[in-house]
């Protein structure tokens, strides 16, 4: 039978309770220093030297007191007797006087005397003298013992990750070995009967493993781990006990995901208890992510993580790495605050935890979605944790804010999705962003300042987007025509009307709120049934897709029978379309990016969009594409 989950904890408590299980299997090793790059430090390492340990040139020049050069200019110079050269490598036996001066290279010691170097560019040498066309100050062109770091003086901190400059430090210092945290030797696993490693044919039914390389990469990517893939387990309880009996003791940590949740077919937290494993926690109070569990062997600890990509990762970055960090004694990161661009109501009794981008605002634009849902990782700057001590969070309210590696961005997109256009958008930036969030979602964040384009596909009256330049705020931003496209009915049967999606009981794939798409479909049902027909009688009316591309796919794949999508998916999935109309798809241009390098090259590749009218069915292209609307 199913199972509640049970252990239930609060993220901080999966933290402690998992960090402290991981330190037990972490280990030390003495490592040479040139092959330390990328560990960890097991111990605090100072200077037992100063450096430089003793005081050098920093340039090629003369070897002055710089009493010597008192008011020497370009049209009066100083003339000095030079009474030797100083090699490098060498502490040199002469003494600079007054009135004397000895040839230095750079890095070499300087010589008793001499409190300055002048540069050989400031000088002109004739035998055994030399002409100096300008004065010094005392310690110019001088490194000091010491300027750089003394003896004694700390270099490198326990729980620091071993840089390539770390290593020159240790070695600057005249050490050669180091003591380190071995890197933790980590399993990755997925379960599932429908997972298909990447380079294998793909059936119907089945999906690409990738968290597997997900966590890899992230574990790897901190210092700490050193990851195996080991494949992908059906889910068949006789084969999942087998191969963890035969792993659990070859690493520190084993990681899977999928199968953690209480359900019928879930059956890994059996198995490890089965197996003699102690159940520390089953299920965090986070959301994605709580079907999440950790067990001790003893010698070893096995974390269960949620076989959805966007919940996996969650848990990795929000519980696991940090309790990494914790294991290796290493400092936690730095907390950062930011602020949300609207409201965002918590959920009762669980964190929430979102991926966001970072908008032109410097605000936190959380991207919604499904939690198996991989591109929201993608495209994420990090994550935003909404803890559930308040009800809501306001606009402007600060949030703690986990990133990801920054990511460069020259265009923000935030609006309605379109794949003419994301072509166009990736002709014309090298690194873009492309936020799905309807047209009227692009709307808001256009207002709001957090996107630089939106593209928007509202009907008002007989008026597409122009209306919109009325809006308040519309002194900010351009409106800049797009192209157009038809819109209609896509099914496989040739569905003409919702009279007869209702007549004959069909499943009805919808749009999401917020979207042009959604408009339309309201006014089509209200134009063919009238306004007082009660829509939610129309079956799969609550089925909210969120692309054109989700409608077609779920009419091609038959999980839907009807649809109203782009003419340009209808044939590329070889469905029936019946037009419903014409509509602008236009862009509004925040007028700063309009103005920019790259706004420009965005509409340059706008205008030249209608080369790929024979691969994009269903577009037209006007006389004034990429002119300004008004």
């Amino acid at each position: 039978m199913a199972k509640i989950f049970h252990i239930l904890v609060s993220p901080d408590d999966a933290r402690s309770v998992l960090a402290s299980q991981l330190r037990r299997v972490v280990h030390q090793e003495s490592r040479d220093i040139s092959e330390a790059s990328g560990y960890i430090s097991a111990e605090d390492i100072y200077s037992t030297e100063d450096v430089p340990p003793f005081d050098r040139s920093e340039v090629d020049g003369y070897a002055v007191d710089h009493g010597s050069l008192s008011g020497a200019e370009e049209d009066s110079p100083r003339e000095l007797e030079i009474v030797g050269e100083i090699e490098i490598g060498k502490k040199p036996e002469i003494e600079i006087k007054n009135g004397k001066t000895a040839y230095i290279s750079t890095g070499s010691m300087v010589p008793r005397g001499a409190d300055s170097i002048v540069m050989v560019e400031y000088t002109s040498k004739r035998g055994n003298r030399v002409r100096v066309f300008r004065s010094v100050s005392p310690g110019e062109n001088i490194a000091h013992a010491g300027s750089d770091f003394f003896m004694s003086e700390p270099i490198l901190r326990r729980g620091s990750l071993i840089t390539p400059e770390s290593v020159s430090l240790l070695a600057s210092s005249g050490i050669d070995k180091i003591l380190v945290y071995k890197k933790l030797r980590v399993g990755i696993l997925s379960t599932g009967n429908e997972l298909v490693n990447p380079g294998q044919h793909l059936k119907v039914g089945e999906i690409f493993d990738s968290n597997s390389y997900y966590f890899k990469a992230s574990l790897e990517e901190t210092g700490f781990a050193a990851c195996s893939l080991l494949g992908t387990l059906p889910d068949d309880e006789t084969r999942m006990e087998k191969f963890i009996k035969s792993n659990i003791d070859r690493y520190e940590a084993l990681v899977s995901s999928g199968s953690t949740s209480a359900g019928f077919h879930d059956l890994l937290y059996r198995i490890i208890e089965d197996l003699g494993g102690k159940m520390l926690f089953h299920g965090i109070s986070v959301k994605p992510g709580k079907p999440t569990f950790a067990a001790s062997f003893g010698k070893s600890v096995f974390l269960g993580m949620p076989g959805f990509p966007l919940s996996a990762g969650s848990v990795l970055k929000y519980i696991v790495i940090p309790s990494l960090r914790g294991a290796y004694n290493a400092n936690q990161e730095p907390k950062i605050l930011i602020s949300l661009p609207f409201r965002i109501n918590s959920e009762k009794g669980k964190d929430l935890i979102l991926p966001a981008i970072i908008s032109r605002s410097g605000r936190a634009y959380p991207i919604f979605g499904e939690s198996g849902s991989i591109s929201r990782l993608s495209y994420a700057d990090g994550f935003i944790a909404i803890d559930n001590t308040k009800n809501y969070y306001d606009r402007d309210d600060k949030v703690p804010f986990f990133p990801f590696n920054n990511k460069k961005r020259d265009v923000l997109f935030i609006g309605s999705n379109d794949p003419l256009f994301e072509r166009v958008l990736f002709d014309a930036s090298n690194s873009p962003t492309v936020i799905n969030a309807g047209s009227w979602g692009g709307v808001e964040a256009i207002k709001l300042g957090e996107a630089d384009v939106t593209g928007v596909h509202l009907l008002k009256g007989k008026q597409y987007n122009t209306f919109l330049l009325q809006e308040r705020g519309s002194d900010e931003w351009v409106l800049v025509r797009g192209f157009s496209r038809t819109q209609g009915m896509i099914s496989r049967d040739g569905i003409k009307s919702f009279s007869q999606v209702v007549s004959k009981d069909m499943i009805f794939v919808n749009r999401n709120k917020g979207s042009g798409t959604r408009d339309l479909i309201e006014s089509e049902i209200e134009r063919e049934l009238g306004s007082r027909f009660a829509k939610e009688k129309i079956r799969g009316y609550f089925w909210e897709a969120k692309s054109h591309a989700a409608v077609a796919k779920a009419i091609h794949q038959g999980r839907g029978d009807v649809g109203v999508s782009i003419e340009f998916y209808a044939t590329i999935l070889d469905l029936k379309f019946h037009k419903i109309r014409d509509e602008n798809y236009d862009l509004i241009m925040q007028k700063d990016f309009y103005s920019s390098s790259q706004g420009r090259k965005l509409i340059s590749k706008l205008k030249e969009s209608t080369r790929y009218s024979k691969e994009f069915p269903g577009y037209r292209f006007p006389k004034n594409i990429g002119e300004i609307l008004s």
